[in-house]
């Protein structure tokens, strides 16, 4: 670090898959422009906001604007399948090193304070097996897999439900993956469940697992034998929870109503940003970007151009007066 403070922007190049592009209005590479839509994947999540940050940056430089700091714009690749050689790593080896963070995601232009993580989670249930033509001398462990889980939607998903954050939805489970058995005519041993859990500020890995586990008792206990093994996978970066009345939140808050006229209310970002690796420095962290973020991962992904000039004024706008801000402290 130098004396002066560092203001990083962040945004991730790289993207999800298109899918089937029959399926897409416009060819997913296209970058079509269509009634005042850029359409295709990644348009949203994230280019926009990889536009928007460095046409700040370029804005600044040409305007031959003296910060009282250091304006840094990184875009990284790698967020989509985990960040490992991407932000993690360089983070880890000390070349990303802000004191205050902008993470470019789509927030719908508005100031997101705080964010969900995901953390993974594998169940698997066992049975017994045997010949398909004899179920009864088995224990199918794909059926009883369907019953717990039909279990935990009805206990734990209000449990879930229950947990709030003033910036957040509240925290979910989702299956996302069930995979089980040898073949049709054999009874299954072993069925394995893909969850993903989002956790809120708060929570924890070791909270959410011990959760899940207690009903799995409750299950055996209550309602049949139940032989099961639950592992979670991947690491589990803390929250992005930045206090509402952090003076860059405020500054931030204050540019974006200054540039629309409109009063507005900060919020929180659904999905998981790469930001949560910067998460435990104890620094600022706000999320903002152009975009819906229901649009990302979906066919005919797009970004209003309205919302991606608007992004790219109030980025060099907060810039400008944050280091400003920071020079008259000083």
């Amino acid at each position: 670090h130098t004396a002066l403070p560092t203001l990083m922007y962040h945004a991730h190049i790289d993207t999800v898959a298109p899918g089937d592009p029959a399926g897409w209005r416009y060819p997913p590479f296209s970058g079509t422009v269509a009634d005042g839509l850029v359409y295709g994947r990644g348009a949203g999540d994230d280019k926009s906001s990889v536009v928007a940050q460095i046409m700040a940056l370029v804005t600044l430089a040409r305007a031959g604007v003296t910060l009282n700091g250091r304006f840094q714009v990184a875009a990284v690749a790698d967020e989509e399948s985990g960040a490992k050689q991407g932000t993690r790593w360089l983070r880890d080896n000390q070349h990303l090193q802000p004191d205050f963070l902008v993470v470019g995601e789509q927030t719908r232009n508005r100031v997101a304070v705080a964010e969900r993580v995901a953390c993974g989670i594998d169940l698997t249930i066992f049975g017994k097996s045997t010949h398909g033509a004899m179920p009864w001398a088995g224990d199918n462990a794909v059926l009883k897999t369907a019953r717990v889980l039909a279990w935990l939607e009805q206990k734990l998903f209000p449990q879930l439900a229950a947990k709030s954050h003033p910036y957040l939805p509240p925290a979910t489970l989702n299956v996302g993956k069930i995979s089980g058995g040898w073949q049709w005519n054999i009874v299954p041993d072993a069925c394995k469940v893909e969850m993903d859990r989002r956790l809120l500020p708060g929570e924890t890995r070791e909270t959410a697992m011990t959760e899940i586990e207690a009903l799995l008792n409750e299950y055996n206990a209550t309602v049949e034998p139940l032989q099961y093994e639950l592992f979670s996978t991947g690491k589990v970066a803390p929250n992005i929870n930045t206090k509402p009345d952090e003076p860059f939140v405020q500054c931030a808050q204050a540019a974006l109503q200054d540039l629309t006229g409109q009063p507005q209310v900060l919020t929180g970002y659904v999905q998981t940003s790469d930001g949560r690796w910067f998460a435990g420095d104890g620094f600022p962290i706000i999320i903002f970007g152009p975009s819906d973020p229901a649009v990302g991962h979906a066919t005919d992904e797009h970004v209003s151009v309205e919302q991606l000039v608007e992004a790219t004024k109030f980025l060099t706008l907060l810039a400008l007066r944050w280091l400003k801000i920071k020079e008259n402290e000083d």
